[in-house]
């Protein structure tokens, strides 16, 4: 009996190791998950307008005035990002050209709302991100195209 008892409480023991050790798993891992999504990390999924725009007003501290004009801008470049990965009829090449042509043209609306302040924090982050980028990419750590 004394055998089965102390069995029993390795077993239990050992269980709720377990599950101690996949909680706190789980829990440093969901931080890291989030900021990779931030300024376009290594992500499955875009990140939205709206998570666009509360990462730049967290980290930029805009005005109400700078996060409505940037809504608008990051709400169409959205939208015409999605029609442009949508549209079938033009080869891979020309979609990222045309991409590329978007993302320049919403850089440049985007950095007319913002001060100069602002704007070199923007860049800097922007260049930080791409560095990141290329760091992942060098490694093999980017997803394929899709």
């Amino acid at each position: 009996m004394r055998k089965f008892s102390i069995t029993m409480l390795l077993l239990v023991f050992g269980a709720g190791l377990l599950i101690v050790g996949q909680t706190s798993h789980a829990l440093q891992a969901a931080p890291a998950a989030q900021e990779q999504g931030a300024m376009g990390g290594h992500s499955k999924e875009a990140m939205t307008p709206e998570s666009r725009l509360q990462m730049l007003t967290e980290k930029l501290n805009l005005t109400e005035d700078q996060q409505a004009k940037l809504k608008f801008i990051l709400e169409n470049e959205s939208q015409q990002t999605k029609a442009l990965h949508d549209d079938t009829s033009l080869a891979p090449a020309d979609k990222r050209a045309k991409m590329k042509e978007l993302h320049e043209s919403s850089t440049e609306k985007i950095n007319a709302v913002l001060t100069p302040d602002q704007q070199t924090k923007w860049k800097q982050m922007k260049q930080e991100m791409m560095e990141k980028h290329k760091g992942m990419k060098s490694q093999g750590q980017m997803d394929q195209p899709q």
